[in-house]
């Protein structure tokens, strides 16, 4: 199994749990984090500690991948796998897949798919030659790959079983101390280093600028477990009195007026915690301008992909301007029709994650794999 990205190895961790659960004869190696390690896996390498964002952060990098890759396929060889499970992560799975059919043809299952529908046709083409079989989150990714007539199965998103905060909505909002008269208003600028150095900065401006608006707010700000609090010093440095909490986001999200998010995972944490947010992002000039001529999508935010629609504002580059943020923040705090709309179609994104139960659907799915290739 291969996952290079905190919420891979979050993921990876599920599907090894349930795995193992039903077959405790299964011996797993593989590259993640410390989180599929302790669900069972021999980890060979851990990968979220080098987790990059954008081009030049990956050339920066260029021979540790090297050497990391290379050491994949040699301890591969070695192990002769009955099966390779590939989580996301397309830059270095979908090379890896390439390399295991072209020199050992050992079976490969793809389980939480590249954004093919962003992408465009060349990564379908290269996963109708090299993957034995797609495991996707969403119900439109099943649509794309019968298309395609590539074998996919649509699990859910393991999200919704994730999704736990540790008390109600009204206690959190107590706990971290709002009320009517100071909105909590949640930071969450990203779990990897990279984006934490280039969107912080911003967030915090933003959250001065929202200060003007409400006086009273309060300012909760998530730290990623994978980024030393050093990182985090210039929250310190404000006169916003910012609460800084370790490893506790949904908790955040459930106790929260409103957020500002940097696109990824957490903006479907936001959706099912309901919470009204906005999108900011930031990353190198020459990646954003790669990434425009690549990517073919109106939107970075996934909860504005699978809605169709912007249904929450992104802020990207230079458009991410602190006066701006805060004023859009002040209108949808103050506007109760334009939060519960919001709010509406946040419930239509959450709806389309499925049922509880995805890592279990996918574990069966793995084993009923493996079964039907021994017949």
């Amino acid at each position: 199994m291969v996952a290079g990205e905190a919420s891979g190895d979050r993921h990876g961790a599920h599907l090894i749990e349930e795995l193992l659960k039903r077959d405790p004869s299964l011996e797993i190696r593989g590259l993640g984090g410390v989180e599929m390690r302790a669900a069972g896996m021999q980890l060979l390498e851990d990968l979220t500690q080098i987790a990059v964002v954008g081009l030049c952060d990956v050339l920066k990098k260029y021979f540790v991948f090297r050497r990391i890759f290379h050491k994949t396929l040699r301890e591969i060889k070695r192990f002769k796998p009955d099966l390779v499970i590939l989580i996301d992560y397309p830059g270095f799975n979908l090379r890896l897949a390439k390399k295991i059919k072209k020199k050992f043809a050992f079976p490969i299952i793809y389980y939480i798919s590249p954004q093919v529908w962003a992408w465009g046709a060349r990564r379908i083409k290269t996963i109708r030659r090299v993957v034995d079989k797609m495991l996707v989150l969403f119900h439109f990714e099943e649509k794309i790959y019968n298309k395609m007539k590539i074998p996919v199965e649509w699990v859910g998103h393991p999200l919704v079983d994730d999704f736990k905060p540790s008390a109600s909505r009204s206690k959190l909002h107590e706990e971290f101390g709002g009320d009517k008269q100071h909105p909590i208003v949640a930071l969450l600028p990203g779990s990897r280093l990279k984006e934490v150095e280039r969107i912080l900065p911003t967030m915090l401006e933003t959250a001065s600028k929202i200060r003007t608006f409400f006086p009273e707010a309060r300012f909760v700000l998530t730290r990623s477990p994978n980024i030393e609090e050093k990182y985090y010093e210039k929250a310190k440095e404000t006169d916003l009195d910012i609460q800084l909490v370790l490893n506790r986001t949904h908790d955040i999200l459930m106790a929260s007026d409103f957020a500002l998010i940097t696109s990824g995972t957490t903006t479907l944490e936001a959706a099912m915690a309901l919470i009204p947010f906005v999108i900011l992002y930031k990353t190198g000039r020459l990646t954003f301008w790669v990434g425009k001529r690549l990517v073919r999508l109106p939107y970075i935010g996934m909860v504005n992909v699978i809605a169709h629609r912007k249904i929450v504002p992104e802020f990207l580059q230079r458009e991410a301007n602190p006066v701006t943020i805060a004023h859009e923040t002040a209108f949808i705090l103050k506007n109760d029709d334009a939060r519960e709309k919001m709010q509406e179609y946040l419930k239509a994104v959450k709806e389309t994650l499925g049922p509880a139960g995805a890592s279990e659907r996918a574990a069966i799915a793995v084993l009923d794999f493996l079964k039907n290739r021994d017949l």
